[in-house]
């Protein structure tokens, strides 16, 4: 154990020391390399792993970067050389005090550094492409695509074929994890499986057609190693994730355990290839998959080891389904912060679907196109169809369902507590006291009390990367002012993001929902924000009006118990002039004053200063820190103690801006950037104290990027 640890701690140390040099951050500098993964195209870029050539590095440049292509990208292959003119910047992402954490996926992922191109030279088409993973899994996805044609099918057969779910939509996307089968297009245990028996089939063909004395006696491990070789080529198609690793080692330890008549308990076989997979690679665990995998594998293990009667095929399948789900219960929580109550019923149908009807023929298709595209072909189309009908059956589930419960982000107590208590209750009957296991459940359920106290108000400016999204919350009311960046069709940060910050408080739903204006790093989560907080009061000024949203503009007013809320600006009857139309609220909680200033530009701050406004202790900084913004005499007139930046760090723009940051700082205001400390969480208390946090310092992690000197 010792030795393991100084192991993986080593590795962690190298893959820190690989990480591009904060001062390089914003330069733009020639780098030579490979494309090493398969491109990823959206509608508005490339991206791609670049592995950048060791007789280029410079002094302190990473071994691989992440690529952004945003205009005229030409056509990217695997294994093609370029010389790339990038601007760079560190492995920075969105911190916040809950939710997703992409900072510890770009870690994980041996990430040292993030690069957009300017400039592109090809210099080589790179080696075959059949003779590398990634490149053997282009091959397959480029047969694919010219054979299938509907996008849903097409993307669906990708993913089974070789795990890759760029293809997929968001809106299905949405769909598979609101109904909890997400996991039928991950390619797991049961597909390597499948796999593995289709193998061993294959072998035992091959043997009838040569004389018995040529194999006597080796038959069962020439069918052991067909099944192995298929799993293993299988799980290469898969890009080795550890789901399909982990089914080939214990698929690997069980077969030899057969072959040399040892008796192995079951667990041997898990915790084996637990052990290897994290020895080489120790970054695993800090994917999703990996405990869900692993944990649910434990799962059934618990549940069958112990029973020795005789069950029937759907009695097993139902006490399978319902002892994944009942333990990964707490897991799903822990990492995502909700769950599937219509999982069961869903898995129920779909799990056999996929299994005897989907993946078979995708399969056989793989084998097949060796021989002939077009045959392949049919088999895919037909797997794709048959996949496009559980579409069907998982949009009903999910409309009987609803939008998915949002659960408060739990300590690790309670996870472990609720696991013991999951494991408790799989425990054969007759064993006393294993529905005890029900109760420390519970507290997953629990949603905290409010944090505020009377008099108080909690505002927390979240980190959504180059936009705006602020929770206030006091009592059991909470307003959120803008949505943070988005592109429509759920592509946007409310669910993983938004939500999760209000179910940390207790909130499943919102009060009051405030639009600035109609810039989509504003407003680019408002579809999403109605459809699941439909109930909430919605003010906002966009370019179009919205049936749901009433304007916001001076006069409006309204309150709650000790907190008023005050809009400034703008005024009745003038035109939707962007970012000048942002609605400015001036938020009041005892003697203590919070500005919510949008996009506004230093002639919107002169109006105001000739309305009067007066001094406000809190300030979010209008227009990301811009230098159109700020002005001399806004500042000196509101004089706030603190002034909050909405900015992602290394942003293209260079918000907020060094000279906004020293107008403010040379008045005695503490300046402050979602940037530079994640998430920012302030209190207004009721005897004007004013108590700060981030959450670039209160999560600090091994792979987090440092929180700047002065955040809280």
């Amino acid at each position: 154990m010792l030795l393991a640890c100084c192991w993986v701690l080593f590795q962690f140390h190298l893959r820190l020391e690989d990480r591009l040099d904060p001062a390089l951050a914003g330069q733009k500098i020639k780098v030579h390399g490979v494309v090493a993964s398969i491109p990823v195209f959206t509608s508005d870029y490339a991206r791609f792993r670049f592995e950048t050539d060791t007789d280029s590095y410079l002094d302190g440049m990473p071994a691989t970067l992440l690529v952004h292509w945003y205009r005229d990208w030409p056509k990217l292959q695997v294994g093609q050389r370029w010389q790339l003119l990038l601007k760079l910047k560190p492995p920075w992402g969105r911190v916040n005090f809950q939710g997703s954490d992409k900072e510890r996926w770009l870690f994980a992922q041996g990430i040292g550094g993030l690069g957009t191109v300017y400039e592109g030279l090809q210099l080589a088409a790179g080696n075959n492409a059949a003779l590398n993973v990634d490149g053997l899994r282009a091959v397959v996805l480029e047969k694919i695509s010219g054979q299938v044609k509907g996008s849903r099918e097409r993307g669906i057969v990708q993913a089974l074929a070789t795990a890759d779910r760029s293809g997929i939509a968001a809106e299905d996307s949405r769909l598979l994890n609101a109904t909890g089968t997400s996991h039928l297009l991950a390619i797991s245990g049961l597909h390597v499986g499948l796999a593995a028996a289709g193998g061993m089939w294959a072998g035992r063909l091959f043997l009838l057609v040569l004389p018995a004395r040529v194999f006597c006696g080796f038959s069962f491990p020439v069918m052991v190693a067909a099944g192995l070789l298929s799993a293993a080529l299988y799980a290469a198609l898969a890009g080795f994730g550890t789901p399909t690793v982990r089914s080939v080692l214990m698929l690997l330890t069980a077969m030899l355990a057969v072959l040399f008549a040892r008796s192995i308990h079951p667990f041997r076989a898990w915790l084996t290839s637990l052990t290897i997979i994290v020895l080489a690679d120790p970054f695993a665990p800090a994917n999703a998959g990996f405990w869900f995998s692993f944990i649910a594998v434990a799962a059934l293990l618990a549940v069958f080891l112990p029973r020795t009667g005789a069950l029937k095929h759907i009695q097993t399948a139902l006490i399978a389904q319902a002892a994944v789900i009942l333990v990964l219960l707490p897991v799903s929580v822990a990492l995502f912060y909700s769950f599937s109550p219509a999982a069961f019923i869903a898995n129920i149908f779909a799990i056999p679907w996929v299994s005897l009807v989907v993946v078979p023929p995708v399969l056989g298709g793989l084998v097949v196109a060796l021989f002939s595209e077009s045959a392949a072909g049919v088999l895919w189309t037909f797997a794709g169809e048959a996949s496009s009908l559980l579409f069907r059956f998982l949009e009903g589930v999910d409309a009987i369902q609803g939008n998915l419960p949002t659960l408060a982000p739990p300590s690790r107590p309670q996870v472990l507590l609720a696991l013991l208590g999951a494991m408790l209750l799989l425990l054969p009957r007759g064993l006393p006291y294993r529905w005890m296991g029900a109760f420390l459940l519970v507290p997953l359920f629990i949603l905290p009390g409010d944090r505020t106290r009377p008099g108080e108000l909690e505002m927390e400016i979240l980190d959504v990367g180059q936009g705006t999204a602020v929770v206030l919350n006091s009592g059991h009311r909470t307003l959120l002012y803008d949505s943070g960046p988005g592109r429509g069709e759920g592509n946007d940060l409310v669910a993983s993001v938004i939500t999760p910050a209000l179910a940390a408080r207790g909130v499943n739903t919102l009060s009051h929902v405030v639009i600035s204006h109609g810039d989509m790093d504003h407003a680019g989560g408002l579809e999403s924000l109605i459809q699941r907080y439909g109930h909430a009061s919605y003010r906002g000024n966009l370019a179009e009006p919205h049936p749901l949203i009433s304007p916001c503009v001076w006069p409006a007013k309204w309150a709650w118990p000790e907190v008023s809320f005050e809009v400034l600006h703008p005024t009745p009857g003038l035109p939707y002039l962007g970012n000048d139309s942002s609605c400015v609220i001036s938020v009041k909680a005892g003697d203590q004053q919070i500005l919510l200033s949008g996009d506004v530009s230093s002639l919107v701050e002169d109006r105001l200063l000739l309305g009067g406004i007066q001094r406000h202790k809190v300030l979010l900084v209008p227009h990301h820190g811009s230098k159109s913004s700020s002005g001399e005499a806004f500042v000196h007139q509101l004089a706030p103690e603190v002034a909050i930046a909405t900015a992602s760090l290394g942003n293209r723009f260079g918000f907020p801006r060094p000279e906004i940051r020293q107008r403010y700082s040379s008045r005695g205001t503490q300046f402050l950037s979602t940037g530079d400390c994640g998430a920012i969480r302030l209190t207004l208390q009721a005897d004007g104290k004013l108590r700060a946090s981030s959450a670039r310092r209160e999560k600090n992690r091994v792979w987090r990027w440092p929180a700047a000197g002065n955040c809280p």
